[in-house]
């Protein structure tokens, strides 16, 4: 067996051993990567032994078909969250009226970038980012400069909607902090060591952080207003509660699960 063959052979059985999938992509990756930085496989799989996720040791990660860097402020992207994507588009071009969209807790980026992508050339559209963390939105704009964007999205730093003044017509997205305290404590240790946890837990209830921002649309007073949030599926029964008679679609993700809320708001 060449010496290539049995590097990866190793990279592959701790990659199994530690849980992971797509071990075949990964262990090709691991393998380029220490090869492109001339460095020991072995240093990297001794991070990994440790829960540290494969994204974080390399500094990016796949969404929606491209590359986003990252940093240990922003969380990985899950795959799930792709669909926003696709949600936000088919609202967008169903309501053309609706000149604005803005990403609450854009971390990386990954969510309003890929959205920008796709309607690019819709130029009467105006595309903003915001996140609370400074560390985060420098990553946000590094991605937003290496997909040719950067024009085309504005990027604010913010608690919530504070950072802007919101306009009618506006769809909002945002995938904020919604893990309620009970399951934060159960997460595999790869997110709990290493994903942020202000980017994850979401309070006692999970919902913390959206009826924050359901308090701030509200008093923004404004007309043709929309949200779109990710939740916990867990959290929709009290989440309902909180919206009360407020016009809302669930929308499920690819494992059937009550996965993302389209609100009318006004």
């Amino acid at each position: 067996m060449s010496e290539n063959l049995k590097e990866l052979y190793q990279i592959q059985k701790v990659l199994n051993d530690t849980g992971y999938h797509d071990i075949s992509r990964i262990s090709k990756e691991i393998q380029d990567y220490c090869n492109e930085k001339a460095i020991s496989p072995t240093l990297v799989l001794k991070r990994i032994e440790t829960g540290e996720p494969w994204d974080y040791i390399r500094g990016e990660s796949e969404f929606y078909g491209n590359k986003f860097l990252l940093n240990r402020k922003t969380l990985i992207p899950r795959p799930e969250t792709e669909q926003m994507v696709d949600i936000a588009i088919s609202f967008l071009e169903e309501n053309p009226n609706y000149k604005n969209v803005i990403d609450v807790g854009t971390g990386s980026g990954c969510i309003i970038i890929s959205i920008a992508k796709v309607i690019k050339d819709k130029k009467e559209i105006n595309l903003c980012g915001i996140d609370i963390d400074k560390q985060a939105l420098s990553i946000a704009k590094e991605n937003a400069v290496l997909h040719k964007i950067n024009e085309k999205v504005t990027f604010l730093k913010g608690n919530l909607l504070k950072a802007t003044e919101l306009k009618d017509g506006t769809l909002i997205i945002a995938n904020l902090p919604y893990i309620p305290k009970k399951i934060y404590k159960k997460l595999d240790r790869s997110v709990l060591n290493f994903e942020p946890k202000r980017a994850l837990l979401g309070g006692k209830d999970g919902l913390k952080y959206y009826k924050k921002l359901i308090s701030q649309i509200k008093q923004a007073y404004k007309s043709n207003i929309s949200l779109l949030i990710e939740i916990e599926p867990s959290t929709l029964e009290d989440l309902r509660m909180v919206l009360g008679n407020y016009e809302t679609d669930i929308i499920k993700d690819s494992r059937n699960h009550n996965r993302f809320v389209l609100i009318r708001l006004s």
